[in-house]
């Protein structure tokens, strides 16, 4: 299996800090300047992770690492469960990029770890 990528998973952070490095970015980049990919994202309260990365989406990512599914259907066969459920589930986790879609409907994940930093003081 070729090897993934790595999210990291920031929980508590300022939006408005995570607005400034964005509004940094963007002005960089419209400048011709070189911009570095961030696999990062960012919630800004626990229950706002936890809404995302629920039990039954982290074993649909560790199914699709595995075993790339030719479709939603065949991903609800394989896990057992409703294909309404897995639709939003694949539709959720895809917004965030941990899902990737083909053109032609086939459905896999690079992501080898997701590193987290959950801030309490925040």
């Amino acid at each position: 299996m070729k090897s993934g990528r790595t999210i990291e998973i920031e929980v508590g952070r300022d939006l408005r800090a995570v607005a400034a490095e964005v509004a940094e970015a963007w002005k960089a980049a419209g400048e011709g300047g070189a911009v570095a990919g961030d696999d990062r994202i960012v919630f800004r309260d626990w229950a706002a992770l936890h809404a995302v990365m629920t039990p039954k989406r982290y074993e649909l990512l560790r199914h699709l690492r595995r075993t790339p599914e030719s479709g939603i259907r065949a991903l609800a066969r394989a896990l057992n469960r409703d294909v309404r459920r897995v639709h939003e589930d694949v539709t959720a986790l895809a917004e965030f990029g941990l899902v990737l879609r083909g053109e032609d409907g086939r459905l896999s994940s690079e992501i080898d770890a997701i590193t987290s930093t959950i801030r309490i003081a925040a």
